[in-house]
């Protein structure tokens, strides 16, 4: 079939498929070409070299391209959707638009396309361009399972309108009796189908599931309504520990520690809803909260090894008592006492106090630090250091000496190593002797419970150790400036001290004190 005929070449196909050219004379543009082609739409070329070697060997025959179809109907390899290659010219389409579409519809039927088409009435043509024919239904995964625990309430004092804080009402210790409810993770949902252009299904992906974190002796969960329900296994106190929730041993006393009592060691969280008496000591590995509004006085030692520490109304130490928690600690005021703690928030005054923290928040608006020595990692901050009769109050913001902490991490991992290499020694004999079974005699027996402990024993403190050069490492990367501020007035007598450099004030000031350059900015 002739295509092209000019005083250059013939254009012609052959079996309906092959596009041969014959140069008759060379010289035609090979840019002119670009307008057959436009004429002639179902042409595809192979490639720009054939072409050019055609149009300039004379009197030769070239196949130079192929003559496809009217139209073809293109389907991704997912089979979610098709397109419609028209290969005609805008005035062809213009002509024979309705024959066309007709014989599109006819060939999406041949071909099983029955989902998803869309009109083709509908369709702008433009030459060259695909036309979507037929789209699928995308699968629509499900959603995914939502987890909620109970909240633990925020320790924090509330802040009042006039900026100060209220130490007088924290709920401190939450108490959970057996059976509450304590989370719940409502189950990952089916998806919604999907279909390709073919009419087949989809299959949608269920949504994610989630693992329910909790202490499985003190927690049990139920399936209830379509949800898993965490609830108590006994009463107690909540509590989270390095995320995980659980319901700890809690004691409650109903008046005062004291002669009634005897002074209180307990493996849990402590709940008193009186005071402290004079010489009475309170020990707990959790949580303890002393609420009575009185206060405590000249009490021995009140310590949480693991929890945080709430008395309502402040301490009179009398010079004896010691207030010690490892997380933090929360005092209307202290008087005379000893206090340790990762971080101290005190609402109105310390008074005489030796303080260890990590912070000091005493009230920016109204608290005031007057004599004693407080000293903390990183930040002090209160309204009022010192008085106005020059009470000696030190103040010092140590910062984190890394260098220390490095030598205190090279020893750990000399240990953990050693520790290793012991444990590791210990698993060989043990396999050797685990190989006898039951045919061991009693001191041979003996030894291998003895080496299995040891083992354990080293298990163990790889773990501690462990845990120890990671909080070393931590605090060395979240190291902070250390800084002392004081919002009102540090009256003379006070001592700034940060880091390595330290000042006595001499007049009253005021302001954040810092080292810059080597230099304290006081």
């Amino acid at each position: 079939m002739l295509l092209q005929e000019n005083d250059f070449f013939d254009l012609y196909v052959v079996d309906e498929l092959n596009v041969y050219l014959r140069l008759k004379k060379g010289g035609f543009p090979i840019k002119s070409f670009d307008r057959i082609i436009q004429q002639h739409p179902r042409i595809k070329i192979q490639s720009f070299p054939i072409l050019k070697k055609a149009l300039t060997e004379v009197d030769k025959e070239h196949l130079i391209g192929t003559y496809t179809p009217l139209l073809e109907i293109d389907v991704q390899p997912d089979r979610m959707k098709a397109h419609l290659y028209l290969n005609v010219t805008m005035e062809d389409f213009g002509n024979n638009r309705e024959s066309l579409l007709q014989k599109a519809e006819q060939e999406m039927d041949e071909l099983g396309i029955c989902f998803g088409r869309e009109p083709l009435d509908s369709l702008v043509f433009i030459p060259g361009s695909p036309l979507p024919i037929a789209i699928g239904k995308e699968p629509v995964q499900g959603e995914d399972a939502v987890i909620t625990y109970m909240k633990r309430p925020v320790r924090k004092p509330v802040i009042r309108e006039d900026g100060s804080a209220d130490y007088y009402e924290m709920n401190f210790v939450t108490h959970i009796n057996q059976g509450d409810w304590l989370g719940e993770k409502i189950l990952p949902q089916e998806g919604t189908p999907g279909m390709d252009i073919f009419g087949n299904a989809i299959p949608a992906p269920r949504g994610s599931d989630a693992k329910l974190e909790y202490d499985s002796k003190s927690i049990f969960e139920v399936e209830e309504e379509n949800r898993i329900v965490l609830r108590a296994s006994h009463s107690g106190a909540l509590e989270f520990n390095h995320g995980v929730i659980s319901v700890g041993a809690e004691l409650v006393i109903n008046g005062d520690v004291g002669p009634e009592t005897g002074s209180i060691t307990f493996d849990g969280a402590v709940r008193i809803l009186g005071t402290v008496l004079a010489g009475y000591s309170v020990n707990a590995t959790g949580d303890i909260s002393i609420e009575g509004r009185e206060g405590v006085t000249n009490s021995k030692e009140i310590c949480s090894s693991e929890g945080d520490l709430y008395i309502k109304g402040g301490v009179f130490g009398g010079g004896m008592s010691v207030i010690e928690a490892k997380g933090d600690i929360f005092l209307k005021h202290a008087n005379n006492c000893k206090i340790f703690a990762s971080t101290v928030h005190v609402g109105l005054y310390m008074l005489g106090c030796e303080v260890i923290a990590d912070r000091v928040h005493v009230d920016k608006n109204r608290g005031k630090i007057i004599g004693g020595h407080v000293e903390a990692m990183y930040t002090i901050e209160c309204a009022y250091a010192g008085n106005q009769h020059e009470r000696t109050t030190h103040l010092h913001a140590k910062g984190v000496d890394k260098d220390l902490i490095y030598k205190e991490i090279q020893h750990l991992a000399q240990e953990l190593k050693e520790i290793q290499e012991t444990t590791r020694q210990l698993e060989e004999h043990t396999g050797k002797f685990q190989t006898k079974g039951d045919l061991l005699g009693g001191q041979q027996a003996e030894a291998l419970q003895k080496m299995q402990q040891s083992m354990e024993a080293g298990h163990g403190r790889m773990l501690e150790l462990d845990a120890e050069i990671q909080l070393g490492m931590r605090k060395i990367k979240n190291a902070l400036p250390p800084k002392i501020e004081v919002a009102k007035e540090a009256y003379p007598g006070v001592v700034i001290h940060i880091g390595q450099k330290s000042t006595t004030l001499t007049k009253t000031t005021k302001g954040v004190f810092e080292v810059f350059d080597n230099v304290l900015n006081v």
